[in-house]
């Protein structure tokens, strides 16, 4: 019987499946960044909206500019409407680099929370306007 040289198989297998995995790494990690910083948006608008309708009417968009500021800093563009019936609205942006992003030229992603929030029926109403946005 004739034996084969099987020396080398583990290395072939290993250069194949290896780009593969770090491939798929890199998309589980900015999907996890873009969660992370997705619900990390929210929390902060719903904070903020909180304490606005807290405070009924004696703040002004300034002082939840601030606040928000106070909690996060590298923002593209934020947004802080209070109209006439007190309903306050607010709308963050930010975009976030990502691993997997880069292989394909993609640097950044952007990512956007917007909710509203009002008092109705003397209760806290505080509702998401758009939930995911995801674009470059």
């Amino acid at each position: 019987m004739f034996r084969l040289n099987n020396k080398g198989q583990t290395l072939v297998l290993f250069v194949i499946l290896f780009p593969i995995f770090i491939f798929i790494m890199a998309i589980v990690y900015d999907i996890g960044s873009l969660y992370y910083e997705k619900e990390r948006l929210d929390n902060i608008c719903y904070m903020t909206i909180d304490y606005g309708l807290d405070l009924n009417g004696e703040v002004d968009e300034n002082d939840l500019i601030d606040l928000v500021m106070k909690n996060i800093t590298d923002l593209n563009d934020i947004t802080v409407l209070i109209d006439d019936e007190n309903t306050i609205t607010i709308s963050l942006n930010k975009n976030v680099k990502g691993l997997f992003g880069t292989i394909l030229n993609i640097n950044t992603t952007q990512v956007v929370s917007e909710y509203r929030g009002s008092i109705v029926n003397n209760r806290k109403v505080i509702e998401r306007v758009e939930r995911y946005y995801y674009g470059r």
